[in-house]
């Protein structure tokens, strides 16, 4: 069955502006990194007259949309992410094709996501109405304002998870918006978007798909837009923030991080310690800003961990992400290949120690796609490129310290702040340790487990804003205050 799932025939995406599917003279190819031979589809190559038409269907239609109430809002909305629900096999066996991850972890972000959409509901009290604010002399009322024209320029690695967080977001606030998927992995996501835009208004949703050098700049400047979300990396931050700064629109940025794992000396190295472990370095090939980037360990039990660890490691089977058994898709770019094999071939010749572990299912499949196996990385200095930056693969550094202090000074050396962990035995301990990693989430023996009512964003540089929560939704309105004279 995988097989005859990988030869189906190319999708061909459209753009999806005022309501109305749309065409273009140009395509992009979107490839199969487990297969790169194999086009799964195309996607219109939009120009900045597209972006343009988006923005002012966005712009028309949204002080109709805002006006009808966030509970009129929240209904559309519902019955939207009902539509999402439906119908997920097509889609799941896209997304896997498209993007390299295994039909197990597509299906957990597609077949969960209108579940965890829904949680935004449940802050529409929030949003319905003014809140009083006593003064001497007089009253003041708090409402909440949208800011009109949202665009969102989403990532790769989890599109529809990301794009579905900003566009409930956006439209239960008020705003409308304008997605502009990936390039690479457009295809899922911009199917279910439409799915869930055809229970809404007209122009409340719209998708423009193209390459970033050729439509971002018209994103990211344009006069009637009034917050940007982007989730990616900080050079390309940089390029946004300063084309908003033009005309002082607001951002919401999530820029990846370098997480860190500070095990103690009193950690449990039990199977399911280290299975949750595992889970969080080598889930979605390692592609996964929150994921765990770097791990340090007591010198004293360094041996008793890695042991512990690379048990757990070695149950990964890496394959095309449609066939049973395979449990670690490839990375999803080549050029994201190159960097995580330099990397991991740095701190080789840097006197590392490479410990490969996992099987490969297949190896005339391996040797075609983009496909890394996963590698343990020990006896590495603390300032390695592997270990200070951002590597996005399946390729885990432990370093080990004999000060405490120190493993936290190193983990916090970083431009990131995204997320972080502690792993021992006494939670009460490891909880105030915890709160000494400089990151926005924290987690106590395990990581990535992420509660949708809680806010989610980064220090640093990891990001401006907050994902998830009522302060998420908050990220998209304005406080504006009337103030009267008794």
């Amino acid at each position: 069955m995988a097989t005859q799932l990988s030869h189906a025939a190319p999708v061909a995406a459209s753009m999806l502006i005022g309501g109305e599917w749309v065409n273009g003279p140009a395509q992009i190819e979107v490839r199969n990194p487990a297969h790169p031979a194999e086009v799964v589809g195309t996607i219109v190559r939009g120009t900045p007259a597209d972006v343009n038409r988006a923005v002012a269907a966005a712009k028309a239609a949204q002080p109709a949309w805002a006006a009808i109430g966030v509970r009129e809002r929240a209904a559309a909305i519902a019955r939207g992410l009902d539509a999402v629900a439906e119908g997920l096999d097509e889609r799941v066996v896209l997304y896997t094709r498209e993007n390299g991850k295994t039909l197990a972890e597509t299906r957990g972000e597609l077949g969960g996501l209108a579940e965890r959409m829904r949680v935004n509901l449940e802050y529409v009290d929030h949003f319905d109405g003014h809140k009083d604010i006593p003064m001497p002399g007089g009253r003041t009322f708090l409402r909440y304002q949208p800011y009109g024209v949202v665009v969102s320029i989403v990532p790769w690695n989890a599109p529809s998870n990301l794009a579905f967080q900003q566009i409930v977001g956006a439209t239960l606030t008020g705003n409308t918006i304008v997605v502009k998927p990936p390039d690479t992995a457009p295809l899922a996501v911009t199917a279910t978007i439409g799915l869930f835009a055809a229970h809404l208004p007209p122009g409340v949703v719209n998708v423009v798909t193209g390459m970033p050098s050729e439509i971002g700049d018209t994103l990211t400047t344009h006069p009637d837009v009034g917050k940007i979300v982007f989730t990616g990396s900080i050079p390309s931050a940089r390029h946004i923030g300063a084309n908003a700064l033009q005309s002082i629109k607001s951002l919401l940025l999530e820029l990846g991080g370098n997480d860190p794992a500070i095990v103690l000396d009193d950690v449990d190295l039990s199977e399911g310690t280290m299975k949750r472990m595992a889970a969080m370095v080598f889930g979605l090939t390692g592609q996964v800003c929150g994921a765990i980037k770097r791990i340090y360990v007591p010198e004293s039990i360094a041996a008793e961990f890695t042991a512990a660890f690379r048990k757990a490691a070695d149950k990964v089977v890496v394959g095309d992400g449609l066939e049973p058994g395979v449990t670690m898709g490839p990375l999803h770019t080549k050029a994201g290949l190159t960097r995580a094999t330099g990397l991991v071939e740095d701190a080789r010749r840097r006197g590392a120690h490479i410990d490969p572990v996992g099987t490969i299912q297949d190896a005339a499949t391996f040797a075609e796609g983009y496909f890394m196996q996963p590698t343990i990385v020990t006896n590495i200095a603390a300032d390695a490129p592997l270990v200070v930056e951002e590597q996005f693969c399946p390729s885990i550094p432990i370093v080990t310290y004999t000060d405490l202090d120190q493993a936290f000074a190193q983990a916090n050396d970083t431009v990131y702040g995204l997320a972080g962990s502690v792993w021992g035995a006494d939670v009460h301990r490891a909880i105030h340790l915890a709160r000494r990693i400089q990151a926005g989430s924290l987690w106590v023996n395990t990581h990535g487990m992420v509660n949708r009512r809680a806010p989610f964003g980064g220090f640093k540089q990891s990001g401006i804003g907050q994902r998830g929560g009522l302060e998420g939704l908050i990220d998209y309105v304005q406080p504006q205050t009337v103030t009267v004279f008794d």
